[in-house]
């Protein structure tokens, strides 16, 4: 017999009864090292329940804000340890989402509209409701047009090919470029122009890379992504309203909560206005 074992056979059950040494385990000890199981077991159960309650947030958040949340959530999580994780997209794709149960803590918004539609239908917690910021909405031109663009109507000459925009079905920066060509009076010289972005990320990256000639797109945008731009005046389209509440059904409230209150402090309204956003005019 190996020394340690215990065999379930007559011979091991003798020679366990007569008390012969190393032949098994007796009993003192069998609790003993049922005792650490259980104490190991209990142990794992307390660890996956603290790494549960310490489960990041997610955000969802309008592409204009990728820059600027980017930093945002790097600052919070040095200062508190809690980390914050992004999911980015057209205002009204990342809406949608919300209403087919995707779980999401918060909404960062680019337009008021959607969060109070939410609100409305019960989705997000109308108290925590915050409008933080307004966005900038500027003209780029691709680095190698060589040509210089100061308002939306030079979007008009022969020389720019195409412009892009975001989507305005579903992306207020888009609304809000669609809403400029409109109140300039070049929409129906411009229109066969435009080339659709996903989001307002997007429209900025056809730009930059030389896809598009020119672009209508969010300030903070075109900061990221070294794009020299032409601030458009406020009254060419309607405000862009930054705006973030939690979502009723969040299973880390308080988390959110604390998120919620960084976003509103001195420190994150700086970062707003060096990204390109107007602080607290959401």
């Amino acid at each position: 017999m190996t020394t340690g074992s215990c065999a379930l056979d007559r011979n091991t059950a003798r020679d366990c009864g007569a008390g012969v040494a190393g032949n098994c385990v007796r009993f003192p000890h069998a609790v003993n090292w049922i005792r650490s199981l259980l104490t190991i077991a209990l142990l794992f159960v307390a660890a996956c329940s603290t790494t549960r309650g310490a489960e990041p947030l997610t955000v969802a958040a309008a592409a204009s804000l990728a820059p600027i949340l980017d930093e945002l959530g790097e600052i919070y999580e040095d200062e508190t340890g809690e980390a914050v994780i992004f999911s980015y997209g057209s205002t009204g794709n990342l809406a949608q989402q919300i209403r087919n149960g995707a779980p999401f803590d918060l909404f960062a918004s680019a337009d008021a509209l959607r969060v109070d539609e939410l609100i409305e239908e019960g989705l997000l917690d109308e108290d925590s409701r915050l409008a933080f910021a307004r966005g900038v909405l500027v003209l780029v031109r691709a680095p190698e047009l060589r040509l210089s663009l100061d308002s939306v109507e030079d979007l008009a000459d022969p020389l720019v090919r195409d412009v892009a925009i975001a989507n305005p079905r579903h992306a207020p920066y888009g609304m809000a470029a669609a809403q400029a060509l409109l109140r300039t009076g070049v929409e129906v010289t411009v229109l066969p122009k435009l080339v659709y972005g996903e989001s307002v990320r997007h429209a900025g990256i056809l730009v930059q890379t030389g896809n598009t000639d020119a672009g209508l797109i969010a300030l903070s945008i075109a900061k990221s992504l070294n794009l020299g731009g032409q601030e458009l005046p406020q009254e060419l389209h309607d405000p862009i309203q930054h705006v973030v509440a939690i979502l009723s059904d969040t299973p880390r409230a308080e988390q959110a909560a604390r998120f919620l209150e960084f976003l509103s402090s001195p420190e994150a309204q700086a970062v707003y206005e060096e990204s390109g956003l107007i602080a607290g005019e959401g």
